[in-house]
């Protein structure tokens, strides 16, 4: 069986792009996102509804640890058309959990110079868009701003620091919570908070 889509295609998709395109522009600030699904677990439909949004025949995916299900395959592939990848490289949208093991930005496309655009995007599930693990600066914040995602670790914001500086090369983020999403573009600034 395939779990539903959105309860109100036009409405919902509407609002969640909404949503994706203020999370994108106020990186670090967190998003309501409202939509309601019956996607396979363990995507959250802020998951499901960021992915359904987002992704078609011309993005393909790659499922994290914790989410290359056979059931999240189909439900991909039906709902946007999407070919699912084997390698990170290969995809444009990656599907992650907080809590596994995440691979270095670095292993995704990074876009180039002449198309920066062809890069890849992060889409990372947690429990809670929590804490204050770093510190974000640049476009779209008029003072520092402090964030953090539940169960991600220093090396996880290590690397996308490094992503940053790369720029205009390199991946966007997506972060997704129960009924919340909040977004990183490669151009917002990362400083490690100080451990004590």
């Amino acid at each position: 069986m395939i779990e539903h889509t959105f309860a109100n295609v036009s409405v919902d998709s509407a609002q969640t792009f909404r949503a994706i395109m203020q999370a994108m522009a106020r990186p670090g600030t967190r998003q309501p996102v409202n939509a309601t699904l019956s996607a396979p677990e363990p995507l959250l439909d802020s998951t499901a509804a960021t992915a359904l949004t987002l992704c078609d025949f011309q993005t393909p995916i790659w499922l994290g640890p914790g989410l290359d299900h056979d059931n999240i395959q189909r439900y991909l592939r039906f709902h946007t058309g999407a070919p699912i990848v084997k390698q990170p490289h290969e995809a444009l949208f990656a599907l992650l959990l907080s809590g596994c093991d995440i691979p270095s930005p670095a292993q995704f496309a990074q876009g180039t110079h002449e198309y920066p655009d062809r890069s890849a995007t992060l889409i990372v599930q947690a429990t809670g868009l929590v804490g204050e693990t770093v510190t974000l600066c640049g476009p779209g914040i008029t003072m520092p701003r402090v964030f953090g995602v539940a169960e991600l670790t220093q090396s996880f914001w290590s690397a996308m620091a490094i992503n940053h500086a790369g720029f205009p090369l390199g991946v966007d983020a997506v972060f997704t919570a129960p009924g919340l999403i909040a977004a990183l573009p490669r151009s917002t600034a990362i400083r490690l908070k100080e451990a004590v």
